[in-house]
């Protein structure tokens, strides 16, 4: 007989059960475990919820036995014990739930005329509880509770009680326990306290990043409107023969969605950026450490805020979505035939006052595309690498020094403003990344 005693809560409605639950605290006894139950409480008196909710938290194991009856309620409208079913669930003891099952004959006083309750409960049990079992018999009852409590104590054995002239003979062990737990909390603290003493040397790397300058005419640049639609009837009688309805037609159907014309501006006002505000990108990777730093790599992120690229990459204007002006080009076409004629009366220009006339109509063509040249600076141009993420990789660098990168990228400030860049570290001597972040104000 082991010295351990468990204490088992059994739990079921009680006259339906009873010769059941007399057999079920037999074999508990029999097994040498202390059987706990609703005999030693008012069960249906709520005024003893205290002493059962106490007994249930200090009880091993909990066996719930569901005949067919639900049982008197509580004052929340759930019978007692289902109520200390979901307590025990909740406190997360040991379940083991022995289900009758519903084809059993019972005589109507051993069962409930309207089983939806009952069921309702079954069901949450079934759900919840991992060892149910189903039941017929009172004997296949007493055999499935004897053998599921048995392995449950080998499986997952619980505090339990022992006699107290047994607690004294493990007296040596505890001592033993305890000195050997100082022992180690003392090695833990010396082992704390030289880890302090010792000076590490280690790199300490920098990230500098220079930032664009921009000035007043920074936000200059001249935005492409919408074109109004074309009419027939409003052209000049002198350019008719140039122009025709289906031309004007043609036109019109062609003006782009405001959507086209707004992304269009931005590809416009993104390479007057790059023309206008270019500059050189400095960043300056300095180890101020104690310690060479091997092998590191510095990935530099920056925001959608700021372009970057390549030194010498060129950036060509992007296509306007608006279509040529069939009245700008029957102009033309207009001022091309007046010089045909002028070349051919060149003679005359001084007698008939023709080069005046034609000084007038040259100017009335212009570029659909007029690109602003406010504030010209040195260009030069590079591709994106690696989107916006710079990778730089360097094979060692010494204590107290630094390295400047100043001729491979290009910057270009989009939005003015603060914008945050994510620097990422890693080198030998690092356990690992080193996040940190850039300010660059614009």
């Amino acid at each position: 007989m082991k010295s351990i005693k468990y204490q088992v809560f059994l739990s079921s409605t009680y006259s339906d059960l009873a010769e059941e639950r007399e057999s079920i605290i037999k074999a508990i006894l029999e097994m040498y475990h202390i059987p706990i139950g609703m005999e030693m409480f008012s069960a249906e008196d709520e005024d003893q919820w205290e002493i059962i909710r106490r007994t249930i938290e200090v009880s091993d194991y909990y066996v719930l036995v569901l005949g067919l009856r639900y049982g008197s309620k509580t004052s929340e409208g759930i019978s007692f014990t289902q109520k200390e079913y979901e307590y025990a669930l909740d406190k997360n003891i040991p379940i083991l739930a022995f289900v009758m099952k519903d084809t059993v004959s019972l005589s109507r006083d051993k069962r409930d005329d309207d089983l939806s309750e009952i069921n309702k409960f079954r069901e949450l049990v079934l759900t919840n509880s991992k060892m149910a079992q189903f039941w017929e018999t009172k004997d296949q009852l007493i055999k499935s509770v004897s053998i599921s409590l048995m392995k449950q104590i080998m499986q997952k054995p619980g505090i339990g009680w022992i006699r107290g002239d047994k607690a004294h003979a493990d007296e040596a062990l505890s001592k033993e326990l305890t000195a050997l737990s100082k022992e180690n909390r003392e090695l833990r603290e010396r082992v704390m306290d030289l880890e302090s003493k010792i000076s590490s040397k280690l790199p300490a790397m920098g990230i500098d990043i220079v930032p664009p300058a921009i000035d007043e005419h920074f936000n200059s640049y001249r935005t492409t409107q919408m074109p109004e639609p074309l009419r027939f009837d409003s052209i000049e009688a002198h350019l008719l023969e140039f122009v025709s309805e289906q031309d004007i037609e043609k036109y019109n159907n062609s003006i782009p969605s405001q959507q086209d014309l707004e992304d269009y501006n931005k590809k416009c006002e993104t390479l007057y950026k790059i023309k206008n505000y270019s500059s050189a990108l400095v960043i300056d990777v300095a180890n101020n450490g104690s310690a060479k730093a091997s092998n590191v790599y510095v990935d530099i992120e920056f925001p959608e805020g700021i372009l970057i690229y390549e030194t010498g990459e060129k950036h060509s204007e992007p296509k306007s979505p608006i279509p040529i002006n069939p009245i700008k080009r029957a102009q033309a076409k207009y001022v091309e035939q007046l010089n045909a004629k002028a070349t051919a009366l060149s003679g005359l220009h001084s007698r008939f006052g023709l080069g005046n006339e034609l000084m007038g109509l040259t100017n009335l063509v212009r570029p659909e595309f007029d690109f602003p040249n406010i504030h010209p600076i040195n260009q030069r141009w590079w591709t994106k690498l690696e989107g916006r993420k710079i990778t730089i990789k360097i094979d060692s660098l010494l204590h107290t020094r630094h390295m400047t990168f100043d001729d491979e990228y290009m910057v270009v400030p989009l939005i003015e403003g603060k914008h945050t860049v994510v620097v990422r570290v890693i080198c030998e001597e690092y356990d690992e990344i080193v996040n940190t972040v850039v300010e660059l104000n614009i």
